[in-house]
């Protein structure tokens, strides 16, 4: 399958659904019901365009698609910060699991996201050992 060329906000926010998976569906989040219309928002503003379809090109589609995954995990995050786990007459409900999930996640795709950030560089320099117990060397 190839990667999209482009993306619409329905097309952006079905990628959405797709990432989150299984977890969508435990949330009863949809495309329809407007769970993810905030995400990309937040994503069309961190990437710096006003319109989704603007974006073009494998580079770009890339950066687009590692911001939108950052995006939905932290909407699960906000949507999942109320969840407790619960525990009475020997049943136990660990509702935070979703949570932690989306926080592992959301890091995960903040890493993603630091290459193509401007403070993310790489360089090379060259290092010179010196033994602080030996004499210095005559030039």
């Amino acid at each position: 399958m190839a990667i999209p060329g482009a993306y619409s906000d329905s097309t952006l926010k079905a990628y959405m659904h797709s990432v989150l998976g299984a977890v969508a569906t435990t949330l009863g989040w949809s495309v329809a019901g407007g769970h993810y219309d905030e995400a990309v928002n937040e994503t069309v503003a961190a990437y710096g365009v006003d319109d989704v379809t603007t974006v073009a090109g494998r580079d770009n589609i890339r950066h687009l698609r590692a911001l939108a995954r950052r995006e939905v995990w932290r909407a699960v995050m906000q949507a999942t910060v109320s969840h407790y786990d619960l525990s009475t007459d020997g049943a136990q409900r660990s509702r935070s699991q979703i949570h932690t999930q989306a926080k592992e996640m959301f890091v995960q795709s903040e890493v993603d996201c630091t290459a193509y950030g401007d403070a993310y560089t790489v360089g090379i320099d060259a290092i010179a050992y010196g033994d602080p117990y030996l004499p210095p060397e005559d030039d």
